[in-house]
């Protein structure tokens, strides 16, 4: 006779294999959080006490008296909390302490409680963006700039304005990217040729010295920008475009030719180093590069953004762009970005790090 099957077995396997067709992917998506609950669970334990030895009306002996029983009882038996007290002591918040228990390894907590209680240190670990391993850079740079807010100090820091030009440097990974960060500390490889190049009419760009390439949806928003200025009067073409690597390499030299390197670092990029390779920066010009007074620069002040385009280096903030101002350069970033940096009149360098970085 031939055995039935299973059913119920079967309906089971089935169960469970349509859970982890659905646990699967979320586990491995959120792998790097699911990876800290064993430190967050464990350090629950040291945040209750810190809360509860500022909630409860002791003195720090008597809190070290009564953890020391703890201890004896083998209830305690963790170096971290001599440093509750210890820190305690020295004047930090329960907040501070929390902080510094999660973040900092023995040695460094050690180091810390070593010194004469640190002011600074509190108002730094208030800020969402501190991160302690920067703090010394933060304080540095403090120094030199003292009328600036702890908030400034710590985005400065992150864009690496407080190292010397091209320390540090990075590759960028996303050059297709509408928001690709491209600075003194942030290249782009040499091999990079963005795909969707098209070449520019005479209508909208100086062809006298051979036809400028721009990338597809950036020309597309610039032909409307420009067809509207010309409706209004105003007229403007553009007179550099898209630069390859090579390209960029001889103008850096040819500059430096005539200059010393901190001048030509100062007022132009090295290869690898210009938004110009990516292909959605454009120099403006009407016969001459267009500047500041000029009726073509407060049109296009008051209007790029609608059309995607910001004004990437202007004046009064060359300290955050560390180059020099450039009336005449503009850099398509897609309206939506380009409104915003327009509205809160900010560079693109704090966009990027406040909107992009962060978000991701």
């Amino acid at each position: 006779m031939k055995k039935k099957p299973n059913y119920k077995l079967r309906r089971r396997v089935a169960l469970i294999v349509l859970i982890l067709i659905i646990l699967i992917p979320i586990l491995i998506i959120n792998s790097a959080k699911i990876s800290h609950i064993p430190t967050l669970y464990k350090y629950r334990e040291y945040k209750d006490i810190v809360n509860s030895l500022y909630g409860a009306d002791f003195t720090n002996d008597e809190v070290r008296n009564l953890m020391e029983v703890l201890k004896k009882n083998k209830q305690l038996n963790e170096i971290r909390y001599d440093f509750i007290i210890e820190l305690k002591g020295k004047g930090y918040s329960k907040e501070s302490i929390n902080y510094l228990l999660i973040h900092l390894n023995r040695s460094e907590i050690t180091k810390l409680i070593s010194k004469k209680y640190d002011e600074d240190l509190e108002e730094y670990i208030k800020i969402e963006d501190f991160d302690y391993d920067k703090y010394d850079r933060y304080v540095a740079y403090q120094k030199k700039h003292k009328n600036l807010k702890k908030e400034d100090i710590i985005l400065r820091v992150e864009l690496k304005i407080d190292l010397d030009n091209y320390e540090d440097a990075e590759e960028i990974e996303d050059p297709d990217s509408l928001l690709a960060y491209v600075n003194r500390h942030r290249y782009i490889n040499k091999n990079y040729e963005p795909s969707d190049l098209v070449e520019m009419d005479d209508k909208y760009s100086n062809n006298y010295y051979g036809v400028n390439k721009l990338r597809s949806e950036a020309y597309e928003h610039f032909k409307e920008m420009v067809d509207d200025a010309n409706s209004q009067g105003i007229e403007f073409v553009a007179e550099t475009t898209y630069r390859s690597f090579d390209d960029q390499e001889t103008i850096y030299n040819n500059y430096s030719y005539e200059h010393t390197r901190e001048e030509t670092d100062k007022y132009a990029a090295r290869p690898g180093y210009s938004e110009h390779e990516l292909g959605t920066a454009i120099d403006l010009s009407n016969v001459w590069y267009i500047e500041e007074g000029d009726e073509e620069y407060e049109w296009i002040r008051k209007n790029c953004y609608k059309y995607g385009f910001i004004m990437r280096y202007k004046k009064g903030k060359e300290d955050i762009t560390k180059y020099a101002a450039e009336d005449w350069h503009i850099r398509y970033v897609g309206v939506k970005n380009a409104t915003l940096i327009h509205n809160k009149n900010i560079t693109f360098d704090e966009y990027w790090y406040k909107y992009v970085k962060k978000s991701n």
